[in-house]
């Protein structure tokens, strides 16, 4: 009788203690589960402050980076031009004889000016790298990094680069120290100064001067009345007649 009745206690006791730790664990659970929601949002917010911050950053840069710009005008013009405008056949608005003493008066080699142009302004091989590089970060490659502590992002973006991009990224860290938005944002801006783009501007729509170099592109703009303008990287060079000299 008394081992009966010790077979149901301890069958008793084993019951009481099961809902007891299962209990225990459920509320472990909510708790770990809690914790964890609260972990995410926590970095979702840090997350989003050092968005916030590196995009302020950017647009003080590119406020910054536009006051560097120079921009060379009317080069190699001859300023009686603007006298042309001045005189009565214009008042008249005889256009047709102001085109006239334009043409006798300007006279450039466009063809000339761009090619001596491409000449004068070698590629920078870098380029094709800082591209190349800047375009692996996805969005979502950008989350996970920012996951991880600074020498496991270095290691992380080490790995995904070949030997060429490697050069490059070892050449940046000897010179700057790292951090990850910081990085993102110097190689958006290199990308920008090393552009080995010639955007040629003319107001003449027959004219197309891509075949000087593969790097030229022309565009066109009703605003030029003769000649070109130059656009490369942050500099403008102004070789035309265009309104504003109206």
């Amino acid at each position: 009788m008394e081992i009966v009745l010790l077979l149901i206690l301890t069958g008793l006791l084993s019951v009481i203690m099961f809902f007891s730790l299962k209990k225990l664990i459920e509320s472990l659970n909510k708790d770990s589960q809690k914790y964890y929601f609260k972990t995410m949002q926590a970095l979702d917010k840090k997350i989003e402050e050092k968005n916030k911050e590196t995009n302020e950053e950017k647009i003080n840069n590119e406020f910054y980076e536009e006051d560097k710009k120079k921009v060379e005008v009317k080069e190699g013009i001859d300023k009686s031009l603007l006298d042309i405008y001045n005189n009565a056949d214009y008042e008249n608005g005889n256009a047709l004889k102001i085109a006239n003493k334009v043409d006798a008066i300007f006279k450039i080699d466009e063809d000339k000016i761009i090619s001596d142009f491409v000449k004068n302004n070698t590629v920078d091989e870098n380029y094709k790298y800082y591209q190349s590089i800047y375009d692996r970060f996805s969005p979502n490659l950008i989350y996970k990094l920012k996951m991880l502590n600074k020498d496991n992002q270095i290691n992380e973006i080490s790995k995904m680069l070949n030997e060429d991009e490697y050069k490059v990224f070892y050449d940046y860290l000897k010179h700057h120290k790292f951090k990850l938005n910081r990085f993102l944002l110097d190689f958006e801006l290199n990308i920008e100064k090393t552009n080995p783009v010639i955007e040629v501007i003319t107001g003449d729509k027959n004219k197309n001067y891509n075949h000087i170099n593969p790097y030229v592109k022309t565009s066109y703009s009703d605003d030029i009345y003769k000649g070109i303008i130059i656009k490369y990287q942050d500099r403008i060079y102004d070789y035309s007649i265009n309104e504003r000299d109206v």
